[in-house]
């Protein structure tokens, strides 16, 4: 192959990221990509019988190192079937899944103008993931052009087939009807799929009323909160405030919590257990 042709690709690439830069932020619009994936669970997993499900912002994936430590030592997020991440970039998607003995798969939304670092979420489970995909969700940031993403993937036991999804919505410098046009539009595309759906990540809701109108969306789409007794997940800002949440349908939530006594993340991280 010439050297030309070689550069092809990388030059496909680099005029899509300008392309899509919008006030400054480059963002992945491709379908298909960027795509990172690993394997490293057992395999042959143990199974109890219920399905345990944590969601964590990372906040800008920093702390990595510590962020383990804590995955690893806390009982209350030990034994996870899948673990959803958000704020992260692929090698420490990576150095998580490699530590904790999970298969992953990591979709960037976009190349974060701050801290010059993919930023996107990532499902991690002890079971297979298969047929994974990336959502881009409507609407560009008003304050820097970044577009938000679903992504999600089936988790394949040996009893159930559950289709996950984890997202991270626009804060509240979006417009209320936008920021539900990307919930809506997660929840277009899980509507017919008949299996166990889990829905999870941090979806931005900084005030009473957002919350309610997320839960109102969930509730008529027939998902259950299912970390409604979990409490605050915002460590900086006090008590009161959830942004993250765990949502699912054709599984009954038996029980839920936040860990709230480490200092890794501006978010704490969000456990629920469903049979």
């Amino acid at each position: 192959m010439s050297s030309a042709r070689r550069l092809l690709p990388l030059t496909w690439l680099l005029t899509l990221l300008v392309l899509s830069a919008c006030a400054n932020t480059p963002n992945y619009l491709m379908p298909i990509g960027p795509r990172y994936a690993g394997v490293y669970a057992p395999s042959t997993p143990a199974d109890d019988g219920a399905f345990k499900a944590l969601s964590w912002n990372i906040q800008y994936s920093r702390r990595i190192d510590d962020a383990i430590h804590f995955l690893q030592q806390t009982p209350e997020l030990q034994h996870a079937d899948v673990l959803l991440l958000q704020e992260m970039d692929g090698e420490d998607v990576e150095a998580i899944a490699r530590a904790l003995g999970m298969n992953y798969v990591y979709y960037p939304a976009s190349i974060h103008v701050r801290h010059d670092n993919d930023f996107g979420e990532a499902i991690l489970s002890t079971w297979p993931l298969t047929d994974d995909a990336k959502l881009t969700l409507p609407h560009y940031s008003p304050r820097n052009g970044q577009t938000r993403i679903a992504v999600w993937a089936w988790v394949q036991t040996p009893d159930l087939a559950v289709l996950v999804v984890n997202t991270h919505t626009e804060t509240s410098l979006m417009t209320p009807a936008q920021r539900q046009d990307q919930v809506q539009a997660i929840l277009a595309d899980v509507e017919d799929v008949a299996f166990p759906v889990i829905v999870g990540g941090d979806f931005n809701t900084l005030t009473p009323w957002e919350r309610r109108a997320l839960l109102k969306a969930m509730r008529d789409a027939g998902f259950a909160w299912a970390t409604a007794d979990a409490g605050s997940t915002i460590r900086e800002t006090g008590a009161g405030v959830t942004m993250d949440y765990l949502f699912a349908r054709g599984l009954e939530p038996v029980r839920s919590g936040v860990v709230s006594d480490g200092d890794v993340s501006d978010h704490l991280p969000l456990w629920a257990e469903l049979r």
